[in-house]
């Protein structure tokens, strides 16, 4: 055997503290995968080792080492990928793979098998790669990059097998040079490509999982202002270029300061997470909704007209007032206040936003659990401050809930 599995062992003692940092993340099967690297480290040692020395047992250990690596890295792609594999599969899978492999060294370095094994492996360790890469892009295909991932590695363990083994009887005259060349790039890079490649699957979920938790509130689980506001302006454009319609509610739950005062912080934090449900599951998926700050929230609903987001509007806050958060024996009546605004061309999503603020506080000001649609117009430096006005006037002066009468209006402003 060459010197080249000393370039793969380096290279796996160099991936290994990058597994093991990866250990204790949101990714699963990440432990698995540290045994995997470790073993097939020593593994690649011992079979150095009997090569060297001609000794018997370094070659037991190095086989032994080298199917329980290949076991453990099955198992790392069991728990990353949730796979449902029956138990006893991954360990036939694995020792399948070594008497492929053990198999295939016994037959001389240039027969068939050999030759097949090899070009199959290195077929699999590219399918490997590139399956584990697509994985989370291509949802679709998710179950079948599960498959190609398992018989690649599979494959590509009793290709290597081969290519690590010091049993080769003597090499056949027909054993050309692109044989060896593939051989040599099975001992050098299988090992190394596939963990890098977990360690590059892991690191993308969890990229993934921290955006998740950056776009979302994390008391209501729905979108946080950022988010909301960066859907709102990609849902704007496309709307404004294929000339459909759009609508923007602001929504405000009533006297919630008085739950706070009453009820105290925690249930206030009930009441939002309690509202936030229940919206979210009347929408079931209509457009994007997310909290902008405290007790206001916005919705944002494309291709829905100035009448379809007034009907959705009067649903919610007839949702809302039907639903009372039941705390032990106590069970508090929610409403909510709402303003309308839709999108007309030239505006900009601030404008809209700006313009159903307004529409809020006059919800407000008429009695509350009612929605009012705003008035087409120009949204200026005292438009501006007016809404934000209004913000503080919602927040500062708000009457107990038994002055309030409750019923439920929308009003309507012409321009």
């Amino acid at each position: 055997m060459s010197f080249l599995p000393v370039i793969s062992f380096f290279a796996l003692l160099m991936v290994l503290p990058t597994l093991v940092s990866l250990r204790r993340t949101a990714a699963a099967g990440m432990q698995f995968f540290c045994l995997g690297c470790a073993l097939s480290a020593i593994a690649i040692a011992s079979m150095m080792v009997a090569d060297m020395v001609s000794a018997l047992l370094p070659v037991v250990l190095g086989y032994a080492a080298l199917i329980s690596a290949y076991l453990f890295i099955l198992l790392g792609f069991r728990g990353l990928l949730a796979l449902s594999a029956p138990a006893f599969l991954l360990p036939a899978l694995a020792l399948a793979a070594g008497i492929v492999g053990l198999v295939a060294s016994l037959n001389g370095d240039g027969s068939l098998g050999a030759r097949l094994l090899i070009a199959l492996g290195l077929a699999s360790a590219l399918l490997l790669v590139a399956s584990l890469a697509v994985l989370d892009r291509w949802p679709k295909a998710r179950r079948a990059c599960h498959m190609v991932v398992v018989i690649s590695t599979t494959i590509g363990s009793a290709a290597l097998v081969y290519a690590l083994s010091p049993l080769h009887q003597t090499p056949v005259p027909s054993a050309s040079a692109a044989f060896e060349f593939a051989v040599a790039a099975m001992q050098v890079a299988f090992l190394p490509l596939l963990f890098v490649a977990v360690i590059l699957t892991a690191q993308s979920r969890i990229i993934a999982g921290l955006r998740t938790i950056i776009a979302r509130d994390g008391l209501t689980g729905v979108l946080s202002r950022g988010a909301l506001i960066e859907a709102g302006e990609r849902i704007f454009a496309d709307c404004l270029a294929r000339r459909r319609p759009l609508a923007f509610l602001l929504l405000d739950l009533d006297y919630f300061k008085q739950i706070n005062d009453h009820y105290g912080h925690a249930c206030g934090d009930i009441a939002l997470k309690h509202f936030a449900e229940t919206v979210s599951a009347f929408l079931d998926g209509r457009g994007a909704f997310g909290r902008i700050g405290g007790e206001e929230f916005g919705l944002i609903l494309p291709d829905h007209t100035e009448e379809q987001a007034t009907a959705l509007a009067e649903a919610i806050c007839r949702t809302v007032r039907e639903t009372p958060v039941t705390r032990v024996h106590q069970r508090i009546r929610l409403t909510v206040s709402i303003g309308i605004a839709t999108a007309a061309p030239g505006d900009s999503i601030t404008e809209v936003m700006i313009r159903a603020d307004l529409a809020l506080y006059d919800s407000k000001a008429d009695g509350r659990d009612r929605c009012t649609i705003a008035k087409q117009r120009q949204v200026d430096a005292s438009a501006r401050a007016l809404a934000a006005a209004a913000a503080q006037l919602r927040q500062s002066h708000s009457p107990e809930p038994e002055q309030a009468a409750p019923r439920q209006a929308t009003r309507r402003y012409r321009s």
